[in-house]
């Protein structure tokens, strides 16, 4: 069953697991407890919302849908980090891409963190269970829409290393407003394919419910307590409590952190929180003569991964860490990002059906912080290192190059003081630019890596079973347990850990 918390705004609820977070570490380790048998709640946040509810508009959607509105930001306001909300957590938002931690990658993993519990063979397998479930397939050429095309026509004409993408999404109408949520149902995600499973099999979900503090004696976990939101205002009132003797995180890599360092969990190593890691992107706009709809039909299909190399061997070339995809905004998020003002934005925003959108998506090295802020905020910090500051700027001039390739008459750049390209030899004008806070708009949408984990109880929090060193009856189960970036699209490995934590976690008992 799900219940609106607001409505239940005191009480105490006893259970065998409390799970926090519904996104698809929690709903996957919800999934393979109740399954198993035992009694299970899932705390969430934010509230239920079915496709009936999907308006596909931005003033409705991006409130329902995302922590603060879609407005959360680094604490110096650089950079937005795109984080969602509701039942089924960031599945709900996101673009659906599926795609694997590049091997070698999981190797190196391995080598430096222990990991015994996560040989190749292992990710392997749960990456085929996974895929089966979410009915995960490659998405054909003639639902490729036209800004997609234009990327890898842009790579074919460059000899750029592309590929098509694969997806979770069965029964797809090409709406293009799946950062909205799917109107049409049509995602194959938290709340569609794992959640019911585990409500079908006796878990509770209380939804606005936030959780506050890990309940703990100092030696193992007792509970959690959580603050019922008012659904008007957003504002905690009244008091939940959970008793139960084993607890989840699954509230993504900065909630989960913040409640381990608010709730005082012991973490003798000190790496809680300390490195963060977001995948941050910058972005170009090209104008074509002819109509683009970018809008229309899936948003992303296609990437370019000739500058991504996550092991290192570039074939040659110096090696890189962008990954780029098409990533077109709604109106008013276009808006924000196009130049001008008055009557030179307008003409800007008329020629919105003319526009495509590129990004590059950084492997970044750069270890932010995140901290807690009052009784449910969190604080998030981070500033790229020189060395991914250069990457960015290289990111930058790569997408420039391909929107030029794929037939832009030009190409805007929004920096502080946008810059537009009238043709390709002004590209070389983005090699003068000098790094400085405000420079670009960047935006994240791929938290990760707060609390990593590691077999060396002494180094790492959490081991590579999701169970917490110090604290008997704590796991963790989502993006935060990655050692480092992954430098692509982490919800299938995310769904992946939470299949592992899960079954580790019943074995447990």
């Amino acid at each position: 069953m799900i219940f609106d918390a607001s409505t239940l705004p005191e009480g105490e609820l006893t259970v065998d697991l409390c799970v926090v977070g519904s996104g698809a570490g929690g709903a996957m380790v919800a999934m393979v407890a109740a399954e198993a048998g035992m009694r299970v709640v899932v705390l969430e946040a934010g509230e239920f919302i079915t496709p009936d509810d999907m308006t596909q508009r931005e003033e409705q959607m991006l409130p329902k849908l995302y922590w603060d509105g879609g407005g959360r930001t680094t604490a110096d306001r650089q950079i937005h980090i795109h984080q969602g909300k509701g039942v089924g957590g960031s599945t709900l938002h996101n673009l659906n891409l599926c795609k694997r931690i590049d091997p070698g990658l999981l190797a190196s993993w391995r080598r430096d963190r222990g990991l015994a519990h996560l040989p190749l063979e292992t990710w392997d397998k749960l990456y085929r269970e996974v895929e089966s479930l979410l009915s995960v397939s490659e998405v054909p050429p003639d639902l490729r829409n036209a800004s997609n095309r234009l990327l890898q026509t842009a790579c074919e004409r460059l000899g750029w290393r592309w590929a098509a993408l694969a997806h979770n999404r069965t029964g797809c109408v090409g709406s293009g407003f799946c950062a909205l949520g799917c109107a049409f149902d049509a995602k194959n995600n938290a709340a569609k394919v794992a959640l019911p499973r585990a409500i079908h099999a006796g878990a509770q979900v209380l939804t606005r419910c936030q959780a506050v503090t890990v309940e703990h004696d100092g030696e193992r976990v007792t509970g959690v307590l959580a603050r019922a939101l008012d659904p008007v205002t957003g504002r905690a009132f009244g008091r939940v409590r959970i008793k139960a003797s084993t607890v989840c995180l699954s509230a993504s890599a900065t909630g989960t952190a913040a409640l381990l360092m608010r709730s005082r969990v012991p973490d003798p190593g000190g790496e809680t929180g300390q490195s963060l890691r977001i995948h941050p992107a910058v972005v170009a706009a090209g104008e074509f003569d002819e109509p683009v709809n970018a809008w229309h039909g899936i948003p992303q299909t296609v990437e370019c991964t000739e500058l991504l190399d996550i092991s290192g061997q570039s074939h040659g070339k110096r090696a890189t860490r962008l990954w780029i995809v098409p990533a077109f905004g709604h109106p008013a998020a276009t808006a924000t990002m196009l130049p001008g003002q008055g009557g030179d934005h307008r003409r800007w925003m008329g020629r919105y059906g003319h526009l495509s959108v590129l990004t590059a998506m950084l492997h970044d090295h750069t270890r932010g912080q995140v901290r807690p802020d009052g009784e449910t905020g969190l604080r998030i910090d981070y500033q790229p290192i020189p060395d991914d500051q250069k990457e960015l700027l290289v990111g930058l001039r790569a997408c420039a190059e391909l929107l030029f390739a794929s037939g832009a008459r030009r190409v805007c750049i929004p920096t502080e003081t946008p810059i537009v390209l009238e043709s390709p030899n002004e590209i070389r004008k983005l090699d003068a630019l000098q790094w400085r806070p405000g420079l670009l708009q960047l935006t994240a949408v791929h938290p990760m890596g707060t609390v990593p984990m590691g077999d060396d109880a002494t180094i790492a929090a959490v081991d590579s079973q999701g169970r917490h060193h110090h604290m008997r009856g704590l796991w963790v189960a989502d993006g935060s347990l990655f050692p480092t970036s992954i430098g692509g699209p982490p919800q299938l490995s995310i769904y992946a850990l939470g299949l592992h934590v899960g079954r580790a976690l019943v074995a447990s008992r």
